[in-house]
């Protein structure tokens, strides 16, 4: 992850077409292959990463229509890791609308992450989305930057040295990660004045009382994350939501 000039936090590679990532490895792929049989869907479905300008697998900014998008953030699962573009939530949900989108997400990214792009976007461009769509992701993860780097790294659960899981249980028993949590939602409330729907997966800790619970129904190709079903459900629940408020479409 890097903070690219003109201020977004993005993956390292920009304008690249990728067949995997790291956290969708061909490795995997061809393991997973051998386990799931001839007739998985995967098999025989190539997924291509189109990584933008800003390190996002988005459409570019520049093909934004800024009178009607809708802005989405959180991490892999609303980056769409194993999946086909065409199956993600977010592409799915601005075609249902009508609208172009941009996609903030960034796979292995916490709360620090989705706060500075989302606020970044609010400081630089005056033209508002219709909707902002936020995934809350684990609330433990952070991103460190070290002396003589240029790259952040995501750190989170995964992590394993004895240092780092004292950090993470004395962040949790001392209630750090809650508070982090809370004052960083507060502030997003409060800069994104237009209609925001929350997403909460349900294996994790609520960050409020209003997200909408997304369940996973099925599995993406790394067999890891929300698959197309899943993401799909997604899509009814949160069309729904905006019926239900009588939120303009």
């Amino acid at each position: 992850m890097i903070l690219y000039p003109d201020g977004f936090l993005g993956q390292d590679y920009t304008n690249f077409t990728l067949e995997f990532l790291p956290n969708d490895s061909e490795e995997a792929f061809l393991k997973n292959c051998v386990k799931q049989g001839d007739d998985w869907y995967y098999k025989n479905t190539p997924i291509t990463y189109n990584i933008n300008s800003y390190g996002h697998r988005s459409p570019d900014i520049k093909d934004i229509d800024f009178d009607n998008y809708i802005l989405f953030s959180g991490c892999s699962h609303t980056e769409g890791v194993g999946l086909e573009l065409e199956k993600t939530y977010p592409y799915l949900l601005a075609k249902q609308l009508k609208c172009t989108y941009y996609n903030l997400a960034l796979a292995a990214s916490g709360i620090d992450v989705l706060e500075y792009n989302l606020l970044h976007w609010f400081l630089t461009y005056k033209k508002k989305p219709k909707y902002v769509v936020i995934q809350w992701p684990d609330h433990s993860r952070f991103i460190s930057l070290y002396p003589g780097y240029e790259h952040i790294l995501p750190n989170g659960s995964w992590c394993t040295t004895e240092e780092e899981k004292r950090f993470f249980t004395c962040g949790e028993s001392t209630g750090f990660f809650n508070a982090r949590k809370y004052i960083s939602f507060s502030l997003i409330k409060k800069i994104v004045d237009v209609p925001i729907i929350t997403v909460n997966i349900t294996s994790l800790s609520l960050y409020d009382n209003v997200s909408l619970s997304w369940k996973k129904l099925d599995l993406a190709r790394d067999l890891l994350h929300y698959g197309i079903k899943s993401h799909a459900s997604l899509v009814d629940i949160i069309l729904t939501n905006i019926r239900e408020n009588q939120v303009k479409t």
